[in-house]
């Protein structure tokens, strides 16, 4: 059985981390989309709905949890990183395009721009991680390797 106690600790680093920076970046996206008004000399910005910082959390822990379940888990550790990557996109990408038309980021059918958009960062995101595994990973599994075996045969070890 799994350590759950370090589970739940990934799973609360993975939650802060992505609830953080999408807190910032919704922030963000209200000042540049709504501006920021000033009122006797006062800086009043857009204010933030609960509801969508809720959906937003709501996001974020489906997204840790399939996070979790794809990098950490016994079950998973003995596939290879490719096959981790793979299911942690098949199961959080649906679930990602439901919340964006839940949030009405997507609104009725969303528009070829958006969803070109989310494509795109998809599939960067998905040849970036590929490219890490091929060009950098392996050539330090090699490398680990290589080593590994001069040491062991210096000692004698079969």
């Amino acid at each position: 059985m799994e350590d759950i106690k370090k589970l739940l600790v990934y799973f609360r680093n993975a939650l802060a981390f992505s609830y953080s920076w999408l807190v910032l970046c919704y922030a963000l996206g209200r000042v540049l989309l709504n501006g920021i008004s000033f009122s006797d000399g006062v800086a009043e910005f857009p204010a933030m709905r609960v509801d969508m910082l809720l959906k937003i959390f709501l996001l974020c822990a489906w997204g840790s949890a399939c996070f979790v379940f794809a990098f950490f888990t016994k079950l998973m550790k003995k596939r290879g990183f490719v096959f981790d990557l793979t299911v942690f996109f098949a199961l959080f990408i649906p679930v990602e395009i439901l919340m964006f038309y839940w949030m009405n980021i997507f609104s009725s059918a969303g528009t070829v721009t958006l969803w070109i958009v989310l494509g795109i960062v998809v599939a960067i995101c998905y040849i970036c991680c590929l490219l890490i595994d091929l060009l950098i990973m392996r050539k330090r599994s090699k490398v680990y390797t290589d080593k590994l075996n001069e040491y062991n045969s210096k000692n004698g070890a079969c």
